[in-house]
């Protein structure tokens, strides 16, 4: 708790997100995966599957909870570098990860516009075989961007440059502090921080 009560993590300078197992077990592969900011829910992906003998996982249904959905920023590109970088720090066996781009994101454009934006940075971090494809049982113009980022030296540094540009964009307004600021939020932060304490 921070001077006149405050909650102190609604005020931490942003690092990363975090990735755990649900109920915020620690993650372990073939689990669905929960991504947060602090104690902020963003969004889960069920399943997350693995293939090849443990070598590579699949990106591709993260359902963002309400609080992204009203965000005006599109926060899902940073969950995804944020999920290939915690992947590659904790689980050295896989080598690659592949994705596929579904999710319709107005704030990004139109259909082609989305599509555009996503490959510029899957090629900025080295994803490879990235292929755009329409959307099926979709309407016009709705498309799939998919691909594979596989772990090099190379494609790891070119995936840190971006990641960091992300979270500097990210830093100017988490969703966690936005969230703890609200009425009602904070006190309910404060019984947690109370009961936890005790």
């Amino acid at each position: 708790m921070g001077p006149g009560g405050a909650v102190r993590t609604a005020h931490m300078t942003f690092k990363k997100l975090r990735i755990t197992g649900p109920g915020a077990v620690p993650y372990q592969l073939g689990m669905p995966m929960h991504v947060h900011d602090a104690n902020v829910l963003l969004g889960t992906l069920d399943p997350v599957p693995v293939s090849n003998s443990g070598t590579q996982i699949h990106v591709q249904h993260f359902v963002p909870t309400r609080v992204v959905r009203e965000e005006r920023r599109h926060v899902g590109r940073l969950v995804f570098l944020e999920i290939c970088d915690f992947i590659s720090e904790n689980f050295h066996q896989v080598q690659a990860i592949s994705f596929a781009f579904t999710r319709e994101i107005n704030i990004l454009g139109g259909g082609v516009e989305q599509a555009a934006s996503r490959l510029d940075t899957m090629e900025r971090i080295g994803a490879i075989d990235v292929q755009i494809h329409p959307k099926p049982d979709a309407l016009p113009g709705h498309f799939i961007v998919s691909g594979v980022w596989a772990y090099s030296e190379a494609s790891l540094a070119a995936l840190r440059i971006v990641l960091e540009e992300q979270r500097a964009l990210y830093r100017q307004a988490p969703i966690a502090v936005g969230v703890a600021d609200k009425p009602g939020v904070r006190a309910a932060l404060r019984r947690l921080v109370s009961r936890r304490g005790k």
